[in-house]
């Protein structure tokens, strides 16, 4: 009998010592996963980052590129309105002298 009570306290001692271990063994697995998604997190953030700052660096490319464009077509349509006045001074200034001229011939 004192045997059996032996080996009942035997297993409850080794059956303690398992539960034991498997909790170390979990509570390592879950500090390891723990900080495995910490490290995903912080990567993840960095991407992200990454991502909108490349987003926001061509942005700024394309409005200047677009500023660019508006500010050479602004150019091009001023030298053209520019022109035609010139142009339409020009042809007030023929059109004053065949006046006057047709005036003189009179």
């Amino acid at each position: 009998m004192k045997q059996i009570i032996e080996e009942v306290f035997e297993a409850e001692k080794k059956a303690n010592e398992i539960i034991q271990n498997a909790r170390q063994k979990a509570s390592e697995i879950r500090q390891s996963a723990e900080k495995d998604n910490l490290e995903k997190m912080s990567q993840a953030k960095q991407k992200g980052k990454e991502i909108i700052q490349t987003a926001i660096d061509n942005a700024r490319k394309e409005a200047d590129h677009i500023r660019q464009e508006k500010l050479q077509q602004s150019e091009r349509e001023k030298e053209l309105l520019l022109k035609d006045e010139n142009n339409l001074n020009s042809l007030v200034d023929k059109i004053c002298n065949i006046v006057i001229t047709a005036e003189d011939i009179k």
